[in-house]
């Protein structure tokens, strides 16, 4: 057993209460955006997957190349708390979280505190924020991880300059958004082509027989974007790594797990192994970035020294 395993956070009956809870969060969120009534209850049960959320930070302690335990960390966008409460029980991570919870997050800032408690963690290590005002002062955080939330936020440059500003200087911040120079949107389950801009895919989606309001409610998000987003910061960050390599891995491997619709999307993959054509798939893909999700993984630079008179 390794040591972040060991007993649930919760029992069964404590998880099917929360289940019954976020459920219709989600369906009145996303039922009219989702592949279907599947996608929907798959989605509640990933966001109430312990080992989902026990993988996400195993991920990021590779990116920082030593193990948290014993670090501050903020997650910026923590959802119903779950990662949070794991990071804390099963990593020994002094874990914080903000979510705003409200409009398409109703409701599930009410439930962290709930799940906060069933897994024996203070209420306190969840907030009400956002990531454009994170209610943390400077130079506080050693890690700083935030995944599929960018997206949605309203000011991405100010979200990006708020993390670093309450990270500490050496601190690491990881941040996992959908890629939509790439070919997949994850929200809707469906392919995707690389750069379409929002108009388009309203239309698109509209074919398909989804909701297109939805696209409004997203910052479609690519690396070229990113890279100008965080280009103002370049001076205070040294940047780590933007996923690549783990894109390339989960390509040709096919060894991601299958949240939410991924299932769909390893199985489109198979047909490009079948052809043989992975090979090119990669080379054509880190030339163009379809590389997805984003990783973005950066250090805050070490405070300059103050210089003498």
């Amino acid at each position: 057993m390794s040591m972040h395993e060991g007993p649930a956070l919760f029992d069964e009956a404590a998880r099917d209460a929360f289940y019954q809870r976020l459920f219709p969060i989600y369906e009145r969120n996303f039922g009219s955006v989702a592949a279907g009534p599947q996608h929907v209850v798959q989605m509640t049960h990933d966001s109430l997957n312990e080992q989902r959320s026990a993988e996400q930070l195993a991920m990021l302690e590779i990116a920082v190349g030593e193990p948290l335990r014993g670090k501050r960390m903020l997650e910026v966008g923590s959802g119903i708390g779950l990662t949070t409460s794991v990071a804390r029980k099963k990593f020994g991570i002094e874990a914080y979280g903000i979510e705003p919870g409200d409009d398409e997050y109703e409701g599930s800032l009410k439930l962290s505190y709930d799940i906060l408690k069933a897994a024996g963690v203070d209420a306190e290590a969840v907030r009400y924020g956002v990531g454009e005002a994170i209610p943390f002062p400077d130079d506080h955080f050693d890690v700083v991880y935030s995944t599929n939330v960018l997206e949605h936020v309203n000011v991405p440059p100010k979200v990006l300059a708020e993390i670093v500003r309450v990270l500490k200087p050496g601190g690491v911040a990881q941040i996992v958004v959908p890629n939509y120079g790439s070919w997949w949107e994850g929200h809707y389950g469906i392919l995707w082509l690389p750069h379409l801009p929002a108009w388009l895919g309203k239309l698109y989606v509209r074919a398909l027989g989804r909701d297109p309001d939805f696209i409004d409610t997203l910052q479609l998000v690519s690396r070229g974007k990113v890279e100008r987003w965080i280009a103002p910061l370049g001076p205070r960050i040294d940047i780590l790594g933007w996923g690549t390599d783990v894109w390339e891995e989960r390509v040709t491997g096919l060894g991601f797990s299958e949240y939410s619709a991924l299932g769909r999307l390893k199985s489109i993959l198979r047909i490009f192994h079948k052809l043989r054509v992975v090979p090119l798939l990669i080379k054509v893909g880190k030339l163009l970035h379809w590389e997805t999700p984003i990783i973005l993984t950066f250090r805050k630079k070490p405070a300059a020294p103050a210089s003498g008179l």
